[in-house]
């Protein structure tokens, strides 16, 4: 029986990679899509958990704004907010099972909310990686490249995403619309290992197109001269292309190597607008009455979809670049955790209550 359970355990850990081997590249079964065109709200549970009930009330609270999806950002360094059959983490009001996630899919449905489950690889992997190396200790050897980060130059490391992701697979299959965020930003490594970054994204990315998920990743991680090597399915969610760095040099860098926007238009991916001055707000600030009425009065007044944050000729980070080139209207609130255990889900229901997300230009 003994022998039994490691030979299951390895079954569960490879499977992943052989179904790579069958994979199509720059091909997905699943449908196009229509988040770039979508509005919708991410909320961050890897650093402020919620329970079931607080979920479907932020559900319904986007259902009502008109929103098309909300976006479960389900684990960060802080916290693993989900049931792995595979990490062997135990349920808990704010530790999701399959079949809580399931029971919010099916309230999401009634509401006509899509669901997108939010797994950031292969950086703010530091709530998996604790759990890993409690379960699976050889494999935290082989994948660890920080406290932070799993080796995304390791063939492992890519089994370890894709198991992941497959058990999330099941319980969000259940919707008209399959998408999953992949993550890939702020991810540690050189411009040499960066290239190992895109091969690890289409790898991954390819998986979940076998299994009817589109993809998305955040875009400040991408290098100009790896667009073209990046699957041309994945939407990209632009957030900055500084990414919120102010030293001149890392900006001059970030402005030489960094995608931009018109580089994202010309390679023909899908595009979000997730503008890092524009459509991200820290919870912890909700409450402060000038912070709150100043950022919904932007959102709702002045923000547009084709309103980026990007760097500009004179290397100043501008976070109101407007690129006339982009005609989809795709645009995601991200409501950030840290630091915010003293913010109740109430007060987050209300505040997405005040947004009217632009669907114009």
């Amino acid at each position: 029986m003994k022998y039994r359970h490691y030979f299951t355990q390895l079954l569960i850990f490879i499977s992943p990679l052989i179904l790579l081997c069958f994979s199509q590249p720059r091909t997905a079964t699943a449908n196009s899509s229509t988040l770039n065109t979508s509005q919708g709200v991410m909320l961050d549970l890897g650093r402020h958990p919620l329970d079931e009930t607080a979920i479907k009330a932020v559900i319904s609270a986007a259902a009502e704004q008109h929103m098309q999806y909300v976006e479960l950002h389900l684990s960060d360094n802080e916290h693993l907010c989900f049931q792995s059959a595979y990490l062997g983490n135990a349920a808990s009001a704010t530790v999701l099972s399959a079949t809580t996630l399931e029971q919010l899919v099916a309230y999401a449905n009634q509401l006509n909310i899509e669901l997108v489950p939010d797994v950031d690889l292969p950086s703010h992997a530091g709530a998996i990686l604790r759990q890993l190396q409690q379960t699976h200790p050889d494999i935290y050897n082989t994948v660890k490249l920080d406290d932070k980060t799993i080796d995304y130059t390791k063939p492992a490391a890519v089994s370890l995403a894709t198991t992941l992701y497959g058990e999330l697979d099941a319980s969000f299959n259940n919707q008209s619309q399959h998408d999953l965020m992949l993550g890939a930003d702020e991810v540690s490594g050189s411009a040499s290992a960066y290239i190992e970054l895109t091969t690890f994204i289409n790898q991954v990315s390819r998986f979940q197109n076998q299994h009817g998920f589109n993809t998305s990743i955040w875009n400040d991680s991408l290098l100009k001269n790896e667009l073209t090597r990046l699957d041309s399915n994945i939407t990209i969610n632009y957030w900055s292309q500084s990414g919120n760095n102010t030293d001149a040099a890392i900006i001059a860098d970030r402005y030489a190597n960094r995608v931009s926007v018109p580089d994202i238009l010309a390679s023909g991916h899908p595009i979000v607008n997730c503008n890092s001055y524009a459509t991200y707000y820290q919870i912890k600030n909700i409450g402060n009455v000038n912070d709150d009425d100043y950022f919904i009065n932007y959102l709702n007044n002045t923000f547009r979809p084709n309103i980026f944050n990007e760097i500009d000729t004179n290397g100043h980070n501008q976070d109101w670049t407007i690129e006339d080139g982009v005609t989809t209207n795709g645009i995601l609130v991200s409501l950030w955790g840290a630091d915010s255990e003293h913010v109740t889900p109430t007060a987050i229901v209300n505040f997405i209550k005040r947004m009217t997300i632009p669907r114009s230009f």
